[in-house]
């Protein structure tokens, strides 16, 4: 992502598309035991395996919740080091900020 500007930030849409992949990732891994496999390989499974086995469109999608998870990073961080906002657990990667209080899940 080569412009981090902060009006291409959409907090509505990176919500949608973490909970979207939040709940896709979990469907692949109960859908394909095949994804499985590396653990009882003793191999760590990685994120990108399971990325590349979603459909062409679930990818694309990917690359869109990626751009936009930089972006948020990077405004976090330009926050943090300008004291803006609420102080920033590191642990808990800048969650708080965008946590509905009714909400129990949480950004990955």
């Amino acid at each position: 992502m080569e412009n981090l500007d902060s009006k291409n930030w959409n907090e509505d849409r990176y919500s949608e598309l973490n909970a979207y992949f939040r709940e896709r990732i979990r469907k692949q891994l109960d859908e394909h035991p095949d994804l499985q496999q590396p653990e009882t390989d003793r191999r760590n499974l990685q994120l990108a395996e399971i990325i590349d086995s979603l459909p062409l469109h679930d990818q694309l999608l990917w690359q869109e919740f990626l751009e936009l998870d930089q972006l948020k990073m990077h405004l976090d961080m330009q926050n943090y080091l300008e004291g803006k906002g609420s102080p920033t657990d590191f642990q808990n990667r800048f969650i708080q900020r965008y946590r509905n209080p009714d909400d129990t899940a949480s950004h990955w």
